[in-house]
């Protein structure tokens, strides 16, 4: 028998659940994916580049130069690769991401304001929706295939690929359907002037406000095969998207401020969402993880809704102004991006954004350099080193891609529009525009205004009647034949915007006492004072007042508060309050008490964030980043170590030891009887966003999405394999094996190779939200149900913990799951009275714990 199997066999293992992240529970962050994965290619037009923006880190990975600073860029992904087209010259160019080399064709297509580049599988295709004008390419050599007109012009914003390479859109003229089957140009008669397509599940759908429908629509014909009403009226102004998991559209109704949501399985369409005051421009909803996200063009900010509840879940600020920015949603990441500015970022459900800075404000013109935030000079070198230019450091044979093409007939970049009395105002304010281009010389030019007008003349006037952020298009033709393009934006305001606090934000829902909570808000209009006050019942000062937009505060006293904000701008004032809850973070155990495990010490009565069960000992996390410990202390795991006295911010608790996670990212170990099981690798000493405890190895993930793992290797439960070495969300050790979960929601699995354990179930293949390793492991899907595998076939999940779960945990036979209501589940072994929940915990819980013959919970415990 091998010492691994003789512990083993005198005790049984205990592991934390996945990621171990500060406190599960309702209104805490459970255990769950965190969207931090991924990679995406985006247009930085003022430096003419295309950037790799990471997802996990929320970085600048590398810049390529494709262009003049200035170039209108359109950028389409090519699996890991970058397809970007330039307006000014119609070159299409192609950047490896391996090896940063620019792949670039002769003019793909003629030059103009209204080129985009997408892509499909195997054939990328460059689109001028003013002229219908189509060009299919070869995506790995940019080479242009065929060119033909589809269509007198197009609608930008229905311009779609499907799954069999086939380009979909909207004829602007006629309102037909037309597409490209290969090189035959295939149509249908609609009548859909102001129709918008969408891709959804891989199937076509058209949305009508005309009709006021949305119509799914046969791939091979376009032909409709399942309708819905959607309640829009002829003249509503809208974006519309598909989703990629149901047969399901998401329409964003400008008109009226609203979110659509039309499923075709059902034929019907839910009520509306209200996320924007009627008249804000909004884009197209981007669905992931069962929530869309709107952006607000007018306002600068996104809107996340929980596409189950029909309820908004959060409301981010992006950009400080209106700003016509993208979303993209790529390997389970919501990237946001201005094309035309320095900035871009990381969106998550909870609606935390990340910034990445794609170059440094005042270097336009010069190449992208560090972010701009603060970093070590390690990082800013690393930077520099990343960046990347086409034409720098080429050797072998010359390519025929690393010079541009000349483009004919020439064009001049060197113009400028001129805006009167500036780039903002109001709707129905007149502004005069002045094409300026160099040299100076009598011209004739040609505006779009961004609303669907259109004008001639070198001085125009113009009035946009709703609000938005505008771009305003003008191309000169000189005497000589000479093409000059020029372009701005404007950002119009509503006439009267009204002023009104739509959320008010508490950072954590529900603290506990001692903690940092923070408070903001989200607001229409222009406030120029805040008064903020924070009330409890029964008490007549108010606890805490503010004048600023954002505060913090930490309560020393258990109970629901209110939180009151009014704003002013002028003359005018909106006001907003909400309940929210102060919880005391009392730890409670019951069970087995052999060695003082269930003893909590007047230390954990107060005051406590998270908890964590091993074998025989427990550990509680304060709200000061302090770590308490109890129990068995045969191998000093309850004897806390100085390294743990502040700034933790994660804890799990093992067999016979401990680990801890530091705010720097850095890991401590104490306690643990062989050498090795506590001995944290430099890998583990920075960067690490999550952290999990087994019988006798533990795991940390790194901010990368990568693996570290260390301790007892009996059973290989610490060779990481190459699928856990890149994209990982979430982590869980076992007792001879461990978990982790992948940004597309599959599980990955090692260790001892005759574990039921690695035998994953179809459930596990996708969906998957968190995860807990003990002796048997327990998985969930983002609806909240439960589902386990392998053996112990008597323990199988009571329907009462199948679905609504928060969080869960599991231990050496038994397993305790949290409501979302507050109340606890256990079953599985009662060898102590373990599974039996003592009827106070059917209310008010915060999160559990499972140890060995014992359970924990972290009360609320207002009395």
């Amino acid at each position: 028998m091998s010492r691994r199997t003789q512990v083993v066999t005198a005790a049984v293992a205990v592991a934390t659940t996945a990621a171990a992240v500060l406190v599960a529970g309702p209104g805490f962050d459970t255990a769950r994916v965190r969207m931090s994965s991924g990679s995406v290619w985006l247009a930085s037009n003022r430096t003419g580049t295309a950037v790799l923006a990471d997802g996990a880190t929320a970085e600048l990975v590398t810049s390529v130069r494709v262009d003049e600073p200035g170039a209108a860029l359109s950028v389409a992904q090519q699996g890991s690769s970058a397809l970007v087209m330039n307006q000014e010259t119609g070159v299409l160019s192609r950047i490896d991401s391996a090896t940063l080399d620019v792949t670039r064709s002769a003019a793909a297509m003629p030059a103009s304001p209204g080129l985009v580049v997408v892509s499909a599988r195997h054939v990328a295709y460059g689109v001028d929706v003013r002229s219908g004008e189509v060009v299919s390419v070869d995506p790995q050599t940019v080479a242009p295939r065929g060119r033909q007109r589809l269509a007198e012009s197009l609608s930008q914003d229905s311009v779609v690929v499907d799954d069999r390479d086939r380009l979909w859109a909207i004829d602007d003229t006629t309102g037909d359907l037309v597409w490209l089957d290969g090189d035959q140009r295939r149509t249908r008669s609609t009548g859909a002037k102001s129709g918008r397509l969408a891709l959804t599940a891989d199937r076509l759908a058209l949305v009508d406000p005309e009709r006021g429908t949305a119509e799914l629509l046969s791939a091979e014909t376009g032909a409709v095969t399942r309708s819905a009403r959607t309640g829009l009226r002829a003249g509503d102004t809208i974006a519309v998207s598909g989703s990629s998991e149901r047969s399901r559209v998401l329409i964003a109704n400008s008109t009226r401020g609203e979110l659509v949501v039309c499923a075709f399985d059902t034929g019907s369409c839910d009520e509306p969402v209200q996320v924007g005051v009627p008249g804000e421009e909004l884009g197209p909803p981007l669905e992931i993880d069962g929530h869309a996200v709107v952006p607000n063009h007018s306002t600068g900010q996104a809107t996340i809704t929980d596409l189950t509840t029909g309820k908004v879940d959060a409301q981010r600020e992006l950009f400080a102004e209106p700003t016509r920015f993208e979303l993209i949603a790529r390997d389970g990441v919501v990237f946001f991006n201005d094309p035309n500015g320095s900035v871009a970022g990381v969106l998550d459900l909870a609606g935390e954004a990340r910034t990445i800075s794609k170059y440094q404000r005042g270097t336009e013109g010069e190449s992208p350099t560090s972010p701009d935030r603060p970093g070590t000079a390690d990082q800013v070198a690393a930077a520099d080193r990343r960046e990347h230019k086409p034409d720098a450091g080429l050797t072998g044979p010359p390519k025929q891609t690393t010079r541009q093409a000349p483009v004919s007939p020439a064009t001049i970049s060197s113009a400028s529009i001129a805006v009167s009395p500036g780039n903002r105002g109001a709707a129905g304010d007149e502004f005069e525009l002045t094409m300026l281009p160099r040299p100076a010389g009598a011209a004739a030019v040609r505006w779009s205004f961004g609303d669907g007008s259109e004008a001639s003349g070198g001085n125009v006037r113009h009035s946009w009647t709703r609000p938005g952020v505008f771009t305003v298009r003008a191309e000169a033709t000189l005497p000589n034949g000479t093409r000059t393009h020029a372009e701005t934006t404007v950002t119009i305001d509503p006439a009267q915007a009204p002023l009104s606090v739509t959320q008010l934000v508490v950072r954590r829902p529900k603290p506990v006492i001692g903690e940092r909570v923070s408070f903001s808000a989200d607001s229409t209009g222009k406030p120029d004072r805040w008064s903020w006050t924070v009330t409890r019942p029964g008490t007549i000062a108010p606890e805490v007042t503010a004048d600023t937009a954002e505060f913090g505060h930490r309560f020393t006293v258990p109970g629901v508060y209110t939180v009151s904000l009014t704003i002013t701008s002028g003359t005018r004032t909106a006001q907003s309050s909400r309940k929210f809850t102060v919880a005391r973070g009392a730890v409670e155990a019951w069970g087995d008490n052999t060695y003082g495990q269930t003893q909590v010490p007047p230390a954990a009565s107060s005051g406590v964030m998270a908890i964590s069960a091993g074998f025989e000992h427990s550990l509680a996390l304060k709200s000061d980043g302090s770590v308490v410990a109890w129990g068995d202390n045969r191998y000093g795991q309850a004897e806390v170590p100085a390294e743990v006295a502040d700034g933790v911010v994660a804890i799990a608790a093992g067999g016979i030891y401990n680990i801890a996670l530091k705010e720097d990212g850095s890991v401590v170990a104490w306690g643990g009887a062989v050498p090795g099981w506590n001995s944290v690798p430099p890998h583990a000493q920075r960067d690490v966003v999550a952290i999990s405890a087994g019988m006798a190895h533990s795991l940390a993930l790194k901010r990368d999405g990568s693996v570290v793992a260390w301790g007892d290797d009996s059973f290989g439960e610490t060779h990481v394999p190459a699928e856990a070495a890149s994209g990982v969300v979430a982590i869980a050790a076992g007792i001879a094996y461990s978990l982790a979960i992948k940004a597309n929601g599959s599980v990955v699995a090692w260790g001892q190779e005759d574990y039921p354990y690695l035998k994953l179930p179809p459930e596990a293949s996708s969906g998957v939200v968190a995860i807990a390793a003990g002796d048997a492991p327990l998985a969930m899907k983002a609806d909240g149900s439960l589902f386990r595998w392998g053996s112990y076939p008597a323990y199988e999940i009571p329907p009462a913990a199948r679905t609504g779960v928060a969080s869960f945990d599991t231990s050496h036979m038994h397993f305790l799951a949290l409501k979302t209501d507050g109340s606890v589940i256990s079953w599985g072994e009662d060898n102590a009275g373990e599974t039996s929940v003592p009827p106070a915990y059917g209310h008010g819980v915060l999160a559990v714990a499972a140890g060995s013959k014992y359970s924990m919970v972290l009360l609320e415990g207002l009395g």
